[in-house]
């Protein structure tokens, strides 16, 4: 599953799935963009509970990276710098 990820959008993943990883990828790469439009998609999928969790969840996982890399954590055979 984790090798499928680069190109989620055209895998097996349930619409569901589809949903929360392009949040993910808007949280990551833009959070001032998520508009109404992104939660209005979500929440086909999600409730408002699963949306908090789901939030968090990603929030730390991003907060999570950033902190082993400016601690300079070795991890999966990279070099942070």
């Amino acid at each position: 599953m984790v090798a499928a990820l680069p190109t989620f959008e055209s895998g097996s993943f349930s619409e569901r799935e589809k949903a929360a990883l392009r949040y993910a990828e808007q949280m990551y790469a833009d959070h001032h963009a998520v508009d109404d439009a992104r939660w209005t998609a979500l929440r086909v999928h999600f409730s408002d509970d699963e949306l908090l969790e789901l939030t968090w969840a990603i929030a730390e996982f991003i907060a999570l990276g950033k902190a082993i890399y400016v601690l300079g954590v070795p991890y999966g055979g990279a070099d942070p710098g």
